[in-house]
C-alpha cells in the first residue's frame, strides 16, 4: 500500500513537468526548473563579455576622473610626476566602478564565486543601486561637460543635471531590480554603459569646441584619444549589440507569445542589422568618407523602425506594453526628425542622442517585458497544473484505499473543515513535496524577476 500512495502522484508531476520542458525547451539553451536559461558555454561567454565590457567602462571613467580631478593649470605646465600624482585617484576610482559594474552584473554562479574569496552578499538591491548611481553619474558629467548648450534653459546647466541625473538613477533602479536575473540584460546593460561612458571620455577630452552645434559624430573626427575613445565604444556596443540579438529575444520563444514561423529570424537580423549600423558609424567617421558613415546610421535607423512599426506581425500575443512603447518610440523618432529637418527647432546632434536612446530603451524594454510576462504566465500554469496533480493523485489514492471514513472522500467533494484538516496533516504533506516543486526553487524564478517577496500563489499554497 505505500509503495502504490508513493507510486500514484510522482508519475503525474513527470508527465506535467516532461511536457513544459518538452514544450519551452530551445536549443543551445539549458533548462532549469522549467525556465529556459542560457546553456552553460553560452553563460561562461556573455560572463567573460560583461568583464571586457566592465573594463572598458573602467578605461572610460578613469580618463574621465582624470579629467575632473586634474585642474588645468596643473596639466598645462604639469611635470610627469605631477600627471602621475593626478593620474593615480583616477585609476583608483575607474577600478572601483569596474569592480562594481561586475559585481552589480554577474550572475548567481558568479556571487557565488565572489563569496567564496570572502566578498560580502550586497544583495538586489545593492546592485540595483549601484548600478543608478553609475547611470546617474553618467547623465550628470554629460551635461557638465556640454554646459553651454544648456544656458538658455530655466535653471540652466545645474537644472538640467538635476533632471537627467535623476531620471536615469530612479528608472535603472527600478529596471535592474525588475530584469537583474536576465543574463542577456545584464549583458546588454554594460553594452549601452560603454557607448555612453566611451562618448563622455571623448567629450571631456575633445579639442573639436562645442561639438553639439554641428552633430554627435564630430566626437569622431578629432584624430586622437578623443575620437578613440567615441569611435572604440561605438564599434564595441554595436558589435555586443548584434551578438545579443538571441539572448534579447529569448524569451520570445515562449507559447504565451505564439511568434509566428521565421519571424524571431526575422527579429534577430534586424537587431543585428541595428548593432552592424553603429559599429559601422564609428568604423568610418564623419569626416573621412560621409556618404557611408550616413548610409550605416540610415541602416540602423530603419531596421528600428521597421522593428517597431511592425510589432504586431511578429508575435499574435505580444506585450501590450511592448507593443504600446514600441509606437511611441517610432512616433517620437519621427517627431524628432520632423522637428530637425523641417522646423529647425534643435541641431542633427539632439536628434541623434534621441535616436540612439531610444534604440537602447527599446530594447532594454523587449527584455523586461517579455521575460517577466513568460515568466509570470509560466509560474502561473505550472503551479495550477500541480495543484490539480495533488488533488487528482489524493482522490484516487483515498478512492483505492476501502475506507468509509470521511477523509476518504476526494478532497474537493470534503466539507471545509474536513478538507482543512486534510490538507494539513502529515501524510498529505509528504505528497505534496513531493509532486510541488521546492518552495525555495519557486523563490528563486520570482526573485529573478525583482520581486523582494515569496510568489503570491506559493504563499497562498503554502497557507
Amino acid at each position: 500500500m505505500r509503495g502504490a500512495r508513493v507510486g500514484f502522484v510522482p508519475t503525474t508531476q513527470d508527465r506535467v513537468g516532461s511536457l513544459r520542458q518538452r514544450s519551452r525547451k530551445v536549443p543551445g539553451t539549458a533548462d532549469r526548473g522549467g525556465h529556459v536559461r542560457p546553456s552553460g558555454a553560452l553563460e561562461r561567454g556573455r560572463s567573460t563579455m560583461r568583464r571586457v565590457y566592465a573594463s572598458l567602462i573602467a578605461v572610460a571613467v578613469t580618463i574621465v576622473l582624470f579629467r575632473v580631478l586634474a585642474p588645468q593649470s596643473a596639466l598645462a605646465g604639469a611635470t610627469v610626476t605631477v600627471e602621475l600624482l593626478w593620474a593615480l585617484p583616477a585609476v583608483l576610482g575607474g577600478a572601483a566602478v569596474g569592480m562594481t559594474l561586475v559585481v552589480a552584473s554577474a550572475s548567481r554562479a558568479g556571487l557565488a564565486g565572489m563569496a567564496r574569496f570572502g566578498l560580502p552578499d550586497f544583495g538586489t538591491s545593492g546592485r540595483a543601486l549601484s548600478n543608478a548611481l553609475a547611470w546617474a553619474t553618467i547623465g550628470v558629467l554629460a551635461v557638465h561637460f556640454t554646459a553651454a548648450a544648456f544656458e538658455l534653459l530655466p535653471g540652466g546647466h545645474r537644472a538640467v543635471a538635476a533632471i537627467i541625473g535623476g531620471s536615469l538613477g530612479v528608472g535603472t533602479y527600478h529596471l535592474h531590480r525588475h530584469a537583474i536575473e536576465h543574463d542577456a540584460y545584464r549583458t546588454f546593460n554594460l553594452v549601452a554603459m560603454l557607448l555612453a561612458s566611451g562618448s563622455l571620455a571623448s567629450m571631456s577630452i575633445t579639442p573639436t569646441g562645442e561639438w553639439w552645434t554641428r552633430n554627435f559624430s564630430t566626437l569622431g573626427t578629432s584624430d586622437d584619444i578623443a575620437a578613440a575613445c567615441f569611435n572604440i565604444a561605438i564599434i564595441v556596443s554595436g558589435a555586443g549589440m548584434a551578438l545579443l540579438s538571441g539572448g534579447l529575444t529569448r524569451a520570445l520563444v515562449s507559447d504565451a507569445y505564439r511568434v509566428r514561423r521565421g519571424r524571431l529570424v526575422t527579429m534577430r537580423a534586424l537587431i543585428v542589422l541595428i548593432g552592424l549600423g553603429l559599429a559601422g558609424v564609428g568604423m568610418v567617421p564623419i569626416d573621412g568618407d560621409t556618404v557611408l558613415h550616413n548610409v550605416f546610421a540610415a541602416s540602423a535607423a530603419g531596421a528600428f523602425a521597421f522593428l517597431c512599426l511592425s510589432m504586431v506581425i511578429w508575435a499574435a500575443r505580444m506585450p501590450r506594453a511592448l507593443v504600446a512603447f514600441s509606437y511611441g518610440a517610432l512616433g517620437l523618432e519621427l517627431f524628432a526628425l520632423f522637428a530637425y529637418d523641417v522646423l529647425g527647432l534643435f541641431n542633427l546632434t539632439v536628434f541623434e542622442i534621441i535616436a540612439f536612446t531610444l534604440v537602447f530603451a527599446w530594447l532594454i524594454a523587449l527584455v523586461a517585458t517579455t521575460a517577466g510576462h513568460a515568466h509570470a504566465v509560466g509560474l502561473h500554469h505550472d503551479l495550477a497544473a500541480r495543484r490539480h496533480a495533488v488533488t487528482a493523485g489524493l482522490g484516487t489514492r483515498r478512492g483505492q484505499s476501502g475506507s468509509s471514513s470521511p477523509d476518504s472522500r476526494p478532497v474537493e467533494r470534503a466539507p471545509h473543515r474536513q478538507r482543512r484538516s486534510a490538507w494539513t496533516s502529515a501524510r498529505v504533506r509528504r505528497a505534496t513535496r513531493r509532486v510541488q516543486q521546492p518552495r525555495h526553487q519557486q523563490r528563486v524564478r520570482w526573485r529573478r524577476d525583482g520581486h523582494a517577496d515569496d510568489p503570491p500563489d506559493v504563499v497562498a499554497f503554502a497557507q
